[in-house]
């Protein structure tokens, strides 16, 4: 896997998957099809990740074939997972003032904000130091998926919000141990940041993950009228379709689309009886 330039991330995710696939099966190197279609029915894993691990397997069992560790795949025709696509559930605006009025501490408000206004990750949002800002010009840069560098323009509206963190050093430092840093020498992890979000959703009632923020953002832009281009650089997205999982056109959109149709005049009465009449 690094070999192949994977992330240390996904090296660490996929090899986590391996041995929970090793506790569920056993030996990796006798385990059968059947076993397989079988411990992959018993996960409660959502859609997206069934499609991934499906893969998953079929790359690691190919690499044993590659390593003569086996002879034969038994991940090789896995059902095909039939793929469900969720609908964009993006907070509101009112939502998004009723998160940050809940009673949430500063950092985790800064944590929403980065979301919304800047579309950051959780994992990005987690590495956020005051070092990759440019104070003078107000633009953030930040590490993306697949390691792709990025550089973002700070919207006013969360400039001043900026101007309360610390101008070096990480915004959300680890006070314990993580997979990545000993306690006090690094950041927290995304999913402690997904997981500080997600509680204060919950206590403000509302029905929604942490990632709808960054759905609020393109569907915001795009409600606003700003170009789809845009909107897809602003996401960071290779192409317009994955933009469009995010985007929820609402009703009034709809309405207004529909409003937009040139009129067509429909008679009160078929005219019928008049017709048979004169024939």
């Amino acid at each position: 896997m690094k070999a192949a330039d994977l992330t240390p991330k996904t090296i660490r995710e996929r090899l986590i998957f391996i041995r929970q696939l090793a506790r569920g099966v056993g030996d990796l190197g006798a385990v059968t099809r059947k076993e397989l279609i079988v411990w992959t029915a018993e996960q409660n894993w959502s859609n997206s990740t069934r499609v991934h691990r499906r893969s998953g397997l079929h790359t690691f069992f190919a690499w044993l074939q590659d390593e003569q560790l086996r002879i034969d795949n038994p991940a090789y025709r896995l059902p095909r997972v039939a793929t469900r696509k969720r609908e964009p559930n993006p907070f509101t605006i009112a939502e998004i003032n009723t998160l940050v009025a809940g009673g949430i501490y500063r950092k985790t408000r800064a944590m929403v904000a980065l979301h919304y206004y800047l579309g950051l990750r959780v994992s990005e949002i987690a590495a956020v130091n005051g070092s990759d800002v440019d104070w003078d010009v107000r633009m953030l840069s930040t590490v993306g998926k697949g390691r792709k560098d990025a550089t973002l323009p700070v919207p006013a509206a969360v400039w001043p919000l900026f101007l309360e963190m610390p101008r070096t050093g990480y915004w959300f430092p680890n006070r314990t141990a993580n997979k990545l840093f000993a306690a006090g020498e690094g950041h927290i992890m995304g999913n402690s940041v997904s997981g500080l979000i997600g509680d204060a959703i919950k206590r403000a009632g509302l029905k929604h993950r942490p990632h709808d923020l960054r759905a609020a953002l393109a569907t915001e832009m795009h409600e606003a009228g700003v170009s789809d281009f845009v909107v897809q650089r602003s996401m960071r997205h290779s192409n317009m379709d994955t933009t469009t999982i995010y985007l929820k056109l609402r009703p009034e959109g709809i309405r207004h689309g529909f409003d937009q149709l040139p009129a067509i005049t429909l008679p009160e009465r078929s005219g019928r009886r008049r017709q048979s009449l004169a024939a």
